[in-house]
């Protein structure tokens, strides 16, 4: 079994019209400490939105409002997704509307770099969107790739990366984006040779690599540890540092003292292939060395949704349950969200504040027993 990244869920084929109303406010007793809900969103009910944090604001892009597909089911992708977009400025709990992104954002990526997201779509097509937040306008690049190859985009300081995720089904170059020209230039190969579940970021000095060495039965027997490498944009010169005793190649924080994966859990091969010990999903490691330590032991189990922050930025990659305060080296605990749980949210890292909107609740396991919702939701720790 691969470890990758999560893949979308896609949405059911079938007309919005199955969709159903937005679920009624939490009463505000039944809110716990730290969560706030904010009311008058201008989006409908959706899920899979894309979320990204400009650093003032959350912008909150398409996303699908056909009946969702129910859990851990197979269904049509959603023909027809929505273009609509909003930001809220989780400061002020204050809503506007945003121009229309130029093609649908259903299983897009992005990062946003200065007064610019850039957003890399689900299509075929070989570009990359940008959307100037100072003057609410869109404009698309052309470039040499395309998100259904397996790229991904990073952001190194002020320049914008683009990586390959695997190498699975061939290979091709990374690249860096020219803020000149905005040309695409190819970044060196990497020392690491063939890899899958390939992870790009940026330390504040250096890009870091992380991957699994593509071999003929990753985690058979013995497990696929974290390989890891380091690029000078400047030079354009890579060293190669010690692979890391651990079993996810991301997501990852940086942090004053380097970077830190919050992925808790394990894995020892099972019984078939037991590899003699548990090797751990996440940690830190310090990039200048290439030092790596172990994560505290998280609260409640190994199996909880885990997010990390510093005192002026985080990390959640899902609805975090405990998230690891980097400064104090202590988990903290976050209560059950309001309303209970919810699959296709998107969830942002607003600084520190965990912003959580829409999604798609559950009676059942049939379409017609799912709720898309467009609530959001607000956690400051």
């Amino acid at each position: 079994m691969r470890l990758g990244r999560g893949m979308l869920v896609a949405a059911a084929l079938c007309g919005s019209s199955a969709c159903g109303p937005a679920a009624p406010p939490v009463t505000e007793a039944a809110v716990p400490e730290g969560w706030q809900q904010v009311t008058g969103g201008p989006l409908s009910p959706r899920e899979q939105a894309l979320g990204l944090w400009t650093g003032t604001e959350v912008l909150l892009l398409g996303g699908s409002d056909s009946a969702p597909c129910p859990p851990n089911a197979s269904c049509a992708v959603d023909p027809t997704p929505v273009t609509d977009a909003a930001a809220l400025d989780p400061a002020t709990n204050r809503w506007r509307p945003v121009a229309s992104p130029p093609v649908p954002l259903l299983g897009a990526q992005g990062v946003v770099i200065g007064p610019t997201a850039y957003v890399l779509p689900d299509t075929t097509r070989r570009e990359v969107l940008g959307y100037r937040v100072d003057k609410d306008s869109w404009t698309r690049w052309p470039a040499p790739f395309d998100r259904r190859s397996g790229y991904e985009l990073v952001d190194a300081g002020d320049r914008l990366v683009a990586y390959r995720n695997t190498d699975e089904y061939g290979s091709g170059p990374d690249y860096v984006l020219d803020p000149a020209t905005m040309r695409w230039n190819a970044l060196p190969d990497d020392p690491l040779g063939a890899a899958f579940s390939r992870t790009l970021e940026w330390s504040g000095r250096e890009l870091l690599l992380f991957d699994h060495e593509l071999v003929p039965d990753p985690n058979g027997e013995k497990p696929s540890l974290t390989r890891v490498a380091a690029l000078n944009l400047g030079a354009g010169t890579w060293r190669r540092l010690p692979d890391a005793p651990m079993l996810f190649t991301g997501p990852w924080l940086r942090t004053d003292g380097g970077l830190v994966n919050p992925t808790p859990g394990g894995a020892d091969g099972g019984q078939v292939n037991n590899w003699g010990r548990t090797y751990p999903n996440g940690g830190l490691l310090d990039p200048a060395t290439g030092r790596w330590s172990p994560l505290p032991d998280p609260p409640g189990g190994e199996e909880l949704g885990a997010g990390a922050r510093t005192a002026t930025s985080a990390l959640y990659p899902v609805v975090a349950e405990a998230v690891l305060n980097t400064e104090s080296g202590t988990w903290e605990k976050v209560p059950d969200i309001p309303g209970g749980d919810a699959s296709g949210r998107t969830v942002v890292a607003a600084g520190i504040r965990m912003v959580v909107f829409g999604g798609a609740q559950w009676k059942g396991s049939r379409a017609e027993e799912g709720k898309l919702l467009n609530t959001t939701w607000i956690w400051t720790p």
